[in-house]
């Protein structure tokens, strides 16, 4: 019977309303992206005219994950007559790394901003004699607690979503853009332990190590060694660390560091204060300069004197100024004094502290 006879059309347009039921599917935006020799073994295994059930457990014998090789099998569709037609599949590429850059560098800032408030616990627990403390250094502290009050608690939740994500699906320990940044996240931690221990060497062979150093090395130490533990995952280089709960560690590292920082420095509050006795400090100094040029003030100097009378640009000053009492020390210098309310966190080498009362002596000109 010739090709074209009734009986052969009538089969060609059942198998083809067949195939139209199981025509390809596009896939969902939330399958994972298929590996490309993987896909490439299927379509060989399925024209070859091996079953989905023998192409499955052949992969998976090879150590596949399931939703990997079910990714794999649901992209392609056996066709008896046109053998293997690939499935349309929406990538999932550009979620996965805007997810993983985003826990990258929340990461990132959490250890830094960690590291940061322990070193301060350990400036101020074990001081050097020749440093002291300095405002800066406490508005530093903050920002690294603000910090964390802020990416903490998001680093806790993309941790938490990526643990429930892999182990539902293993396959996403494998996704390049993951490999990657942990690549990038192992290759920083590697090279801080180096360095780390390069200084701690040669401070050693210096004669310069001191406990306060010896701690900082061991903190630093034990941030690459929690990266490590972190993004270590599926990488037979790194499979002899031992397996800890890194980022639980991490989270309770910063919030021990948050809470004795605050301990120490205080809060609001106390910030408040210390921003008031910057503003004394600020006008003693303006009008301290405005004093030692003023036309007014001549030699011999008066026993009394408003600051004020001479203050080029009142109102720039705030309204400590008015508190500012001026004093003769001698016949050409003076003092301008003020009370603050925390002489403690007063740290300056121009001025003089006596209890309470912070002084800055000038001659005029």
């Amino acid at each position: 019977m010739s090709p074209r006879t009734p009986r052969n059309s009538a089969r060609r347009r059942a198998r083809v309303c067949f195939h139209l039921d199981n025509r390809p599917r596009p896939r969902q935006d939330g399958d994972m992206s298929i590996d490309p020799d993987l896909s490439h073994f299927v379509r060989n295994a399925l024209q070859r005219g091996l079953s989905q059930d023998d192409t499955r457990a052949a992969l998976l014998k090879a150590g596949w994950a399931d939703t990997e090789v079910n990714a794999a099998l649901d992209g392609w569709l056996a066709d008896d007559i046109a053998g293997p037609i690939p499935r349309p599949v929406r990538s999932n590429s550009a979620r996965d790394a805007f997810f993983y850059a985003l826990l990258f560098i929340v990461f990132g800032v959490v250890v830094g901003n960690a590291l940061v408030l322990w070193f301060g616990q350990i400036n101020i627990r074990f001081p050097d004699s020749t440093e002291r403390i300095y405002s800066g250094q406490v508005a530093g502290l903050r920002w690294s607690i603000a910090a964390l009050v802020v990416f903490l608690p998001v680093f806790w939740w993309l941790d938490r979503s990526d643990r429930r994500a892999t182990g539902g699906d293993p396959a996403r320990r494998f996704t390049g853009v993951r490999r990657w940044l942990s690549a990038l996240a192992l290759l920083c931690a590697v090279i801080a332990l180096l360095t780390d221990a390069l200084f701690l060497i040669y401070r050693w062979l210096d004669g310069q190590m001191t406990l306060r150093f010896a701690l900082k090395s061991a903190t630093v130490a034990l941030m690459a060694l929690i990266v490590l533990a972190y993004f270590k995952d599926n990488r037979s280089r790194f499979a002899a660390l031992p397996s800890i709960p890194a980022g639980w560690i991490l989270t309770a590292l910063a919030i021990i560091a948050v809470g004795l920082t605050l301990m120490t420095i205080g809060g609001p509050a106390q910030g408040r204060l210390e921003q008031r006795d910057r503003a004394r400090l600020s006008d003693l100094s303006t009008l301290s300069s405005n004093l030692s040029q003023c036309a007014a003030l001549t030699a011999p100097l008066p026993s009394e004197f408003d600051p004020m009378d001479c203050a080029n640009a009142p109102l720039r000053l705030t309204g400590f100024a008015a508190d500012i009492v001026y004093a003769r020390v001698t016949d050409t210098r003076f003092s301008l004094c003020i009370d603050v309310e925390d002489p403690a966190t007063i740290y300056t080498s121009a001025m003089r502290i006596d209890g309470n009362t912070v002084c800055q002596e000038r001659n005029i000109n």
